[in-house]
């Protein structure tokens, strides 16, 4: 760095310019050869009548010494908050499963991460936003799953105390032979036989007429069968039987026939 223009000692006692290049020819009044004085390097001349206030040395002062300045440390990754709102998700989604187990695992979870969430708020120099969300997840977590858990408790409690108080009302009393049908009494055996009859008739088939003990016979067969009331009167109304039972009705049908009279 140069030196600022100003009167220094030019080495033979007497002030002299310098421009800040290199000496003039100019030499300040009333300085004479035995005073000594400071070279270009020294401190320049204060005079006041030649002496400029532009040349004062704070105002050359190099920037480089100027005060030191604080570095800033660089940003960090927020690990920690995301750790945190991890754990705070999973914590609410074990919290919020009505069982005991993972209720209590959800709990333990949910506290860790709110720990985790609050440390992850201090650190500096990092994003503050996955520690405040986990942190508020986690609490709500905690509400939710704690409200799952004790409506669901109580719940069952509830219908474990109705189910064990005996009922004020007897049981009804059950037939030991239930009907297979409802509101249809069982036909009598001749009914079942002048239905089998006009059956016969409506296919063509009058070759038993001659026998007056067949049809009789079919009708008492037909009802000591397993065939169910309403088929059986399906039967004594002349009618084929349907639905279920039509193959079984056949097969007796045919049986009855070899039983009651000759074959066809």
């Amino acid at each position: 760095m140069s030196t600022p223009a100003g009167w220094y000692d030019d080495g033979s006692g007497r002030q002299r310019w310098w421009d800040g290049v290199q000496w003039t020819d100019q030499y300040a009044p009333g300085s004479d050869a035995g005073t000594g004085g400071a070279s270009p390097m020294a401190t320049p001349y204060v005079s006041a009548q030649y002496a400029a206030p532009r040349y004062a040395a704070p105002q050359y002062a190099a920037p480089g010494y100027g005060p030191a300045l604080t570095p800033v440390a660089p940003r960090q990754p927020p690990t920690l908050g995301f750790v945190g709102l991890g754990l705070a998700a999973l914590g609410t989604a074990l919290a919020c499963t009505p069982i005991l187990v993972t209720f209590v695992l959800g709990a333990l979870v949910l506290i860790a991460a709110f720990v985790v969430s609050l440390v992850a708020v201090f650190r500096k120099n990092t994003a503050k936003w996955p520690s405040i969300v986990g942190i508020c997840l986690s609490i709500i977590g905690g509400i939710v799953g704690a409200v799952v858990f004790t409506v669901v408790l109580l719940v069952t409690l509830t219908t474990a105390i109705i189910e064990s108080v005996p009922s004020a009302f007897p049981p009804s009393a059950v037939s030991e032979e239930p009907s297979t049908d409802t509101g249809v009494g069982r036909p009598s055996p001749e009914e079942i036989g002048r239905g089998v009859q006009t059956i016969f008739h409506d296919r063509g088939d009058t070759s038993q007429d001659g026998d007056p003990e067949f049809f009789p016979c079919m009708g008492q067969f037909f009802y000591d069968s397993d065939l169910s009331d309403r088929a059986l009167q399906t039967l004594a109304e002349a009618s084929d039987v349907t639905g279920p039972e039509r193959e079984r009705a056949e097969e007796l049908t045919r049986a009855g026939t070899i039983a009651c009279g000759k074959q066809q």
